[in-house]
This record gives structure tokens, sequence and C-alpha cells, in this order.
């Protein structure tokens, strides 16, 4: 029996999130929403969590704030960001969200089978399960 990768997918956008968390069931995941990055910590906090996919763009508290947060809390946990916009404050996403921490970046719209690749690559260079 393999293990299924648990992970926290959090996106303020139910329709994305509902959506993602569709997929990457169907891909083998165990996923867990949350609606915030507080939520997620939440989640964080009372489950085993192999990965997190953290929208940037979120009302009050985004993945620029989650990300250097649970990097600190949980310095070995794989972190994906994921963007509507290619730009935050005139930066490349892709560079801020790595800047802070994340072990890696996608752009919406993208496909769950590209998202659950990605997450397969990070958690493979962590050793984690998948």
């Amino acid at each position: 029996m393999t293990m299924r990768a648990r992970l926290c997918l959090i996106d303020d956008d139910i329709f994305v999130r509902d959506a993602m968390a569709l997929g990457l069931g169907d891909a083998g995941f165990d996923v867990i929403t949350a609606p915030s990055a507080a939520a997620g910590f939440d989640v964080i906090n009372r489950e085993h969590i192999d990965a997190v996919v953290t929208d940037m763009n979120m009302p009050g508290a985004g993945g620029a704030q989650f990300i250097p947060e649970a990097r600190a809390r949980w310095p070995h946990l794989p972190i994906v960001a994921i963007s509507g916009a290619a730009v935050i404050d005139g930066r490349n996403t892709a560079d801020v969200a790595r800047g802070l921490g994340a072990d890696a970046t996608l752009i919406k719209p993208f496909r769950a089978r590209e998202l659950a690749a990605l997450i397969e690559r990070v958690l493979q260079a962590r050793g984690a399960p998948s």
C-alpha cells in the first residue's frame, strides 16, 4: 500500500479551491482545503501535512505573509505558491515567492495535472512521500 501525500490547499476563491482539490484528489493526493492563511495554519497545526499549496493573492494575509511564517515554523515543509498574477508589486511573482521560501510556483490558469506534477517534483526533491 502506497502512502498518499496529504496537502493543505489554501485559496480564498471557493470555485478555484474546490476545482483544484478535486483535480489533486483525482491525481492521488489527500487534500484538506483552507480559505485563508489563518485557516491554513490551523490545518497544519492539527493535521499531518506533507506539503502546502498557497495562493499568493488573498484578502488579509496572503501567500506573501503565509510563506515566511510557515517556513519559520516548519522549515522542511514543501510549499508551492500559486497566483493569478505574474507580477506582484512590479516584481516577478515566482521570484517573490521563492525569495519568501516557496519551493516552486505556478501561475494561473493551469491544469490540475500540471499542479500535481509540480507537487510531485517538490515532494521528491524534499524526500517527502508522494
